[in-house]
């Protein structure tokens, strides 16, 4: 048995929500994820505003003549962090909670959930393991 597989009763998860929006719905789900965190007693850092990822295209305008005519047009990537530091069970819940009870103006905003679980030195040494 891994590692990975094993569950402690006292163990501690960190889930981390990388959030990623091109509009305004972004700052508006990072804050209410956050918020939903502090109201359920959970330890939460965020959000943190990571660096805007900018995409830029130079068209040119007519097809075949010009050339010094061009258009440019850019997309604005913008990106946020939210982790959040509970109990295993607490933080699963709280991960359900964020895929279910979002507004639907998340739909605009792509989240991804990456979860860590911490076990304590003692107990991982000392050979008790709860399946």
């Amino acid at each position: 048995m891994s590692l990975t597989q094993t569950v402690v009763s006292n163990g501690r998860k960190v889930v981390s929500f990388n959030l990623q929006g091109i509009d305004n719905a972004l700052p508006y789900i990072a804050k209410r994820i956050s918020w939903a965190a502090k109201l359920a007693g959970i330890k939460t850092i965020g959000p943190i505003p990571l660096p805007t990822e900018v995409k830029k295209w130079t068209v040119n305008k007519s097809p075949h003549v010009d050339k010094n005519s061009r258009e440019q047009y850019e997309r604005c990537i913008s990106k946020r962090l939210v982790q959040i530091d509970a109990p295993i069970e607490t933080a699963n819940m709280f991960i359900k909670f964020v895929e279910t009870k979002l507004p639907p103006i998340a739909s605009t905003v792509d989240i991804r959930i990456q979860e860590r679980i911490y076990i304590p030195t003692e107990e991982h040494f000392s050979g008790k393991r709860v399946v």
